[in-house]
């Protein structure tokens, strides 16, 4: 037999407070004494108290749940970044509805169509590659609120939490340069998103920036097997370069694989830099040099973005961006000069 719902006038009866007292203490009001808090709480957990969101909703007309689409789940980058946005969507007593779009256009448009049909009260978005610039617009004809992060199409459209990955690259080459490597290859992900051209323009203005010869671009797919392999194409440029800045950590615990295996060592050899600074840095052979984007912090910051289109619809679009910082590791670390 199913077991009735314990309600809040039960649990304003035993805690002897007012049933207002207790809703409030649910919603995290800070109007409520925290000793009145701490009481409240207390009797919630000793009669297993459940909020009914259904109900909430009702009265709101709020699911009291947002949606989260990423590209992929490869890059353990999504997982931080997802943890960051549970904190600030916690706090907001919202539940957060994960989804990986695999990069396919078509598994997007059905994971949007189905967080419609959970009436989820917005969207934070990294678009998949080939998303149309006209996408927010229709979210918006939808009124569906959203935020992109990491990826951004129709630029300045709607609400964006990123990292600046053009100083990223430029904090990377410019330790390079300073170890005295000279010729730098680029190791990019194939898909063509704005993440990709972010980090290319970077690379252009601090190759230009620092006066080291620009070793080319070499593609691969995100994944360990094409990293590793990517070592072979590194390998087999016309002028080899002396060092490899990597689209991200992936990418570059892969080809670090691929050079020793190859019977090429990184960081003697071949320096290597990633970026975002995954823990991930700490376990290659060796140690990657990497610069950390805080994925949890632009988790974060694209919540909030999301919360306050949530509380203002008409609010200006604002945009928020992690400053990167250079962590130095023996994959780079050896002075040739």
């Amino acid at each position: 037999m199913q077991r009735k719902r314990v309600t809040l006038g039960q649990v304003a009866q035993v805690a002897g407070v007012s049933r207002a007292t207790v809703s409030l203490v649910v919603r995290k009001s800070p109007l409520v004494a925290e000793q009145t808090r701490e009481r409240v709480e207390q009797v919630m957990a000793e009669l297993d108290y459940v909020r009914d969101i259904g109900a909430a909703r009702l009265r709101n007309n709020s699911s009291r749940t947002v949606g989260v689409i990423v590209p992929n789940l490869v890059n353990s980058f999504f997982t931080e970044f997802l943890a960051g946005v549970e904190q600030v969507m916690g706090e907001e007593d919202r539940v957060v509805l994960l989804a990986n779009s695999q990069d396919d256009l078509h598994r997007q448009r059905e994971i949007l169509q189905r967080f419609r049909g959970h009436g989820v009260d917005g969207v934070i978005l990294c678009p998949a590659e080939g998303t149309s610039a006209d996408l927010p617009a229709q979210l918006h004809s939808w009124g569906l609120p959203v935020v992109q992060s990491l990826r951004e199409v129709g630029q300045g459209s709607t609400d964006y939490a990123g990292a600046d990955y053009v100083e990223g690259v430029r904090l990377a080459v410019q330790h390079l340069v300073h170890l005295g490597r000279r010729r730098i290859t680029f190791l990019s992900v194939a898909a063509k998103t704005s993440a990709r051209e972010e980090r290319l323009i970077g690379f252009a203005r601090a190759i230009a920036e620092t006066c080291a010869e620009d070793g080319g671009i070499v593609e691969t797919d995100l994944s360990w097997e094409g990293s590793a392999n990517s070592a072979a194409a590194v390998l087999a440029l016309d002028n080899r370069p002396d060092a490899v800045l990597c689209f991200n950590d992936i990418l570059a615990a892969g080809l670090m694989l691929g050079l020793r295996d190859a019977g090429v060592e990184p960081g003697r050899d071949l320096a290597v830099v990633g970026l975002d600074d995954l823990p991930l840095a700490k376990l290659t052979y060796p140690p990657l040099t990497s610069v950390a984007m805080n994925p949890a912090g632009i988790g974060a910051a694209a919540a909030r973005l999301l919360a306050r289109r949530l509380a203002d619809a008409d609010a200006p679009v604002e945009r928020s961006i992690i400053a990167p910082r250079l962590i130095v590791r023996d994959s780079s670390a050896i002075n040739v000069n």
